[in-house]
C-alpha cells in the first residue's frame, strides 16, 4: 500500500498559494510537511478528505475548485496552480449560527424522516446503534464517568428528546445531567467473556424511547481487574458514524485530562446540532438546493425504481425489520491490491469497491441499470466537522452496466456518479425521492433497496493513560433497515494521527458488515454473496479489462 512505499524526495512548497495549500493538507492528512510534488491520495487522502479539501479551499481562497480536479490533479504544486486560476466562489452560504432555545426546535430533514419511520413502526430497534469500547489496563471508573458527563454537557444532542408538536415533530433540549454508567461486575462468573456477551445481547435488544432521556446509554462491564468493556448504545436520531468517532476521540481526550490533572483539552462547541437543523431548512429555501435537485433529476431520469434481487422467501407488504449482520474480512493483501487499482485508475477505494459490488448485483439480479444507496457524511462545512448528531444523508448511486463494459470503463462511469453525488450531497434524500416520484410499494424502500457505504470517517489515535483502547462499531442487534446493507470499515483510511505521526493500522484489511433482511434472505445466501464479492475483487484487481459478462464466471 501507499504507506509502505518510500516517499519521493521532498520539495518545499513555494509561494503563498502552495504554502497555504500545504497547511490545509497537513491538517487534513495528519502530515507534518507535505511537499510540492506530493500526491494527495498517496499521502492518505480519500473521498471524504477530498470533499473537505474543496470546502477548505473555498473558505481559505474564496474560489470554487471542482471536486473532480482534486482527483485528476492530485500533486500539491499542480493543484495550487488550479487554485490560483479557479473562478471566484459563487454566492456565499451563510455560516451556521446559534439560535434561540426559547421556543420549539425543528428536526433536521434526516431526523424528521427517521422520526416518522419510528412512528410508523413503533418498537423497532433497527435505527439504534451499538458499539463496544474495550479498555485493557488500569481503568479509573470515576474519571470515565466524569468524561461522559462532560461530553453530555458539551453536546446538546446527547440530552435531546423528540416528540410531536402542533406543526410536526420537535426536539427538546434538556439541561446537563450527571452520567453514572451501570456497572456489571462479571469477575466472579465462570466465563466473564461469555457473560459479557450475554449482557450485551440483552442490552442491545432494549428499545430506546425517543421522547424521554437518555437516547444514548452507557454500561460498564468489568471482566477482570485490568479488563473492562464500555457498551455504547444510542438512537440514530442522535447518531451517525462520524459523530461516533468524534465521541470516542473526546472520551479519550477528556479521560486523559482527568487522570493526569491537565487542563480541559477541548474548545467549547461553536454550534450545536439544533443550530444546524435550523440552518439546513434555511439552506433548502435557497438556489443551491434547487441546483442540486436539478442534478438528481437528470442523474436518475429513467432508472428502474427497484433492484430485483431474487429472495429466499416472498416479500411481504409489512416489514418486520428483522435480520442479522455477519462480518467478513477482505484480507490486507487483496485490499491493498484494490488500493493499487484505485490509485492507477485515479478513483477512490470506495469507487473501486462500489463498482465491483455493482457487478455482483448485476449478476445476482440480471439487471444492468439500478440504484444503490450510500450514506454520505454531509460535513463539508468546517463548522460541522466536530459536531455531534445525525448529519449523514443517503444518496442514490446509479449503477450503469449497460453495454457490457470492461471493468475499467465501469470504474470511469462509477467515478462520475460518485463525484456527482459528493458535489450534490446536501439535498435530503426525501426531497430527491419526492422529486423523482417513484412508485410506492408496501414493503420496499423507494429508489434504493440495497445500500453500500464506507465507514471511513476520521478517527484520531485512541490513547488513554494506562489503557489500551479497542473499538468495535456497529454491533448487530438482529435487525435490518434495508434488503441488504453492506458497510465497509477500511481502518487504514479511517486512521488520522497528529501531524508527523504515521499511526495507521498496520493491517490493510477491510472489514465488511453484511446486514440483511432475515425475512428475505437466508444466512447461507448472504455468505455465498460475500464470498463471490471477494472473488470478484480478486478478478478485477488482476484484470481490470475483463468485461462484466466475462466476470459472470468468477
Amino acid at each position: 500500500a501507499d504507506r509502505d512505499r518510500p516517499r519521493r524526495s521532498w520539495t518545499a512548497p513555494e509561494g503563498e498559494v502552495e504554502e497555504r495549500l500545504a497547511a490545509i493538507w497537513a491538517e487534513l492528512l495528519g502530515q507534518d510537511r507535505p511537499g510540492a510534488d506530493d500526491d494527495f491520495f498517496a499521502l492518505g487522502g480519500h473521498s471524504l478528505l477530498a470533499g473537505r479539501l474543496v470546502a477548505r479551499v473555498r473558505t481559505e481562497f474564496g474560489v470554487e475548485l471542482p471536486l473532480e480536479t482534486v482527483f485528476t490533479v492530485a500533486a500539491l504544486r499542480r493543484l495550487a496552480e488550479e487554485v490560483a486560476g479557479a473562478p471566484p466562489a459563487g454566492e456565499a452560504v451563510p455560516d451556521i449560527r446559534p439560535v434561540a432555545r426559547g421556543g420549539p426546535l425543528s428536526l433536521s430533514y434526516a431526523q424528521e424522516r427517521l422520526w416518522f419511520l419510528q412512528q410508523l413502526h413503533p418498537g423497532i430497534r433497527a435505527y439504534q446503534f451499538q458499539a463496544t469500547i474495550e479498555l485493557s489496563g488500569s481503568l479509573d471508573p470515576g474519571a470515565l464517568a466524569r468524561a461522559l458527563t462532560e461530553i453530555v454537557r458539551r453536546h446538546e444532542i446527547y440530552r435531546t428528546t423528540f416528540g410531536a408538536g402542533p406543526d410536526g415533530p420537535r426536539q427538546v433540549v434538556h439541561p446537563p445531567f450527571t452520567v453514572e454508567p451501570a456497572v456489571d461486575d462479571l469477575r466472579g462468573t465462570p466465563d466473564p467473556g461469555a457473560a459479557a456477551r450475554d449482557v450485551i445481547r440483552d442490552a442491545v435488544a432494549t428499545v430506546i424511547p425517543v421522547d424521554r432521556l437518555p437516547l444514548v446509554r452507557w454500561r460498564l462491564l468489568r471482566l477482570a481487574d485490568d479488563r473492562h468493556v464500555l457498551l455504547h448504545v444510542e438512537h440514530h436520531l442522535v447518531h451517525d458514524g462520524w459523530a461516533f468517532n468524534n465521541f470516542v476521540g473526546e472520551l479519550c481526550a477528556l479521560y486523559r485530562a482527568d487522570v493526569t490533572g491537565g487542563p480541559a483539552p477541548l474548545p467549547e462547541p461553536e454550534v450545536q446540532f439544533a443550530d444546524f437543523a435550523v440552518w439546513q431548512r434555511s439552506w433548502m429555501d435557497g438556489p443551491a438546493a434547487d441546483r442540486q435537485l436539478a442534478h438528481w433529476r437528470k442523474e436518475l431520469d429513467g432508472v428502474p425504481e427497484f433492484l430485483g434481487l431474487p429472495t429466499d422467501r416472498p416479500r411481504t407488504a409489512t416489514r418486520r425489520f428483522t435480520g442479522d449482520a455477519p462480518r467478513f474480512e477482505v484480507p490486507a493483501e487483496l485490499a491493498d491490491r484494490m488500493r493499487d487499482l484505485a490509485r492507477r485508475e485515479r478513483v477512490t477505494l470506495f469507487t473501486a469497491m462500489f463498482a465491483a459490488f455493482a457487478v455482483l448485483l448485476c449478476h445476482w439480479s440480471g439487471q444492468d441499470d439500478f440504484c444503490v444507496g450510500s450514506g454520505i457524511a454531509g460535513r463539508r462545512r468546517r463548522q460541522t466537522e466536530r459536531l455531534f448528531g445525525m448529519l449523514v444523508n443517503t444518496v442514490a448511486l446509479r449503477a450503469d452496466l449497460r453495454g457490457d463494459p470492461a471493468f475499467r470503463e465501469l470504474l470511469g462511469r462509477a467515478r462520475s456518479v460518485v463525484l456527482g453525488a459528493q458535489a450534490n450531497q446536501d439535498v435530503p434524500f426525501d426531497r430527491v425521492v419526492a422529486a423523482m416520484r417513484p412508485a410506492r410499494v408496501p414493503g420496499r424502500q423507494p429508489l434504493c433497496q440495497v445500500m453500500f457505504a464506507f465507514h471511513d470517517a476520521p478517527m484520531r489515535t485512541l490513547t488513554m493513560p494506562g489503557l489500551q483502547v479497542e473499538v468495535t462499531p456497529a454491533i448487530a442487534n438482529r435487525t435490518a433497515k434495508f434488503d441488504l446493507n453492506v458497510i465497509a470499515i477500511p481502518r487504514v483510511e479511517q486512521s488520522v494521527g497528529q501531524a508527523g505521526e504515521d499511526d495507521r493500522d498496520p493491517s490493510g484489511a477491510i472489514e465488511l458488515i453484511w446486514e440483511y433482511d432475515g425475512d428475505l434472505f437466508d444466512a447461507e445466501t448472504i455468505a455465498r454473496a460475500a464470498d463471490r464479492y471477494q472473488r470478484l475483487l480478486r478478478a478485477v484487481a488482476a484484470d481490470p479489462l475483463a468485461t462484466v459478462s466475462a466476470l459472470a464466471g468468477v
